[in-house]
């Protein structure tokens, strides 16, 4: 059996390479995050008495209608891939609590939490590739290519 400081220090480096996948995460939350913001503000412009856009009502409406869908794919897409996050910080808790202390041996809870984290993952770049999508539209619609 090791010294207690040698099973700690085991533990913490096991636990180290999932929090790298937190990082990278935490990124596409606030890149996802900041385009969300962006719609927000064009939907405000648009919905203020005093706007300075001149687009017909009808228009505005419409795309008033595309950024709330957008907004409604980039929400889905950071509440899973916060939930990604939250079962990946399980994962990092599973390993350290198995590693320290050889009682509790929850091993087999990893690969399934691990497989739910990265399916999140995998589903919120869907619905981010949704809204890349549904802003291509609008784009080309307005006579922009995308």
């Amino acid at each position: 059996m090791n010294h207690p400081s040698v099973d700690l220090s085991m533990a913490i480096q096991i636990s180290m390479a999932p929090a790298f996948l937190l990082v990278a995460i935490s990124n596409l939350i606030n890149g996802i995050t900041a385009t969300r913001q962006r719609i927000i503000d064009r939907y405000r412009e648009l919905s203020a008495e005093n706007r300075d856009v001149l687009i017909p009502p009808d228009e505005v409406e419409y795309e008033k209608s595309v950024l709330r869908h957008r907004v409604s794919l980039s929400t889905r897409a950071i509440t899973l891939l916060t939930s990604a996050i939250m079962l990946i910080a399980l994962v990092i808790f599973i390993i350290f609590i198995s590693l320290v202390s050889p009682a509790i041996d929850l091993t087999l809870t990893l690969a399934p939490l691990f497989a739910l984290a990265m399916l999140s993952v995998i589903v919120a770049s869907v619905f981010f590739l949704r809204q890349l999508r549904v802003s291509s539209q609008q784009l080309r619609r307005i006579g922009l290519s995308a």
